[in-house]
């Protein structure tokens, strides 16, 4: 099993939302990259160890349901975000594989909670052991200090 952490990729066009969730996923100690395109996601290398794919649904150009039925070869599970709440997004999001549709704003929890579900069982695994060595060490320090 992997010990390093699950690695997350996110697509969203709009800088300070790629910001504030590479910030949550890494505070819970996950590796992530952003990309503001699906052109950006489809070149990077990174693509092929990504554990788990965050796609904002109206990406300029190509959206994010598109990007991800255009992906080559096994895709990662997917987590699709979008402010526009309506049936039409939350139907192509379905239909394009998508593990969870969630509508912006949404819950940072709620979020959190839906990647940690999309992710493989090994996976969540590595995180639930991470977790625990993260709080053991905590405990260590503490009785010692």
């Amino acid at each position: 099993m992997s010990q390093t952490p699950p690695l997350i990729l996110v697509v969203d066009d709009d800088p300070s939302m790629g910001q504030a969730l590479e910030r949550l996923l890494g505070a819970v100690g996950f590796r992530v990259r952003v990309f503001s395109s699906a052109e950006a996601l489809r070149s990077a290398e990174a693509l092929q160890e990504a554990d788990c794919l965050v796609l904002d649904m109206h990406l300029p150009g190509e959206g994010g349901a598109a990007c991800y039925l255009s992906l080559s070869g096994s895709r990662p599970p997917a987590v699709f975000i979008s402010a526009h709440d309506g049936r039409a997004s939350h139907r192509s999001a379905l239909e394009a594989g998508a593990q969870t549709f969630l509508a912006k704003p949404f819950d940072g929890l709620v979020f959190l909670g839906a990647v940690e579900r999309a992710l493989s069982p090994e996976r969540r695994a590595t995180m639930r052991q991470a977790d625990r060595m993260s709080s053991d060490s905590h405990s260590l320090r503490g009785a010692n200090e």
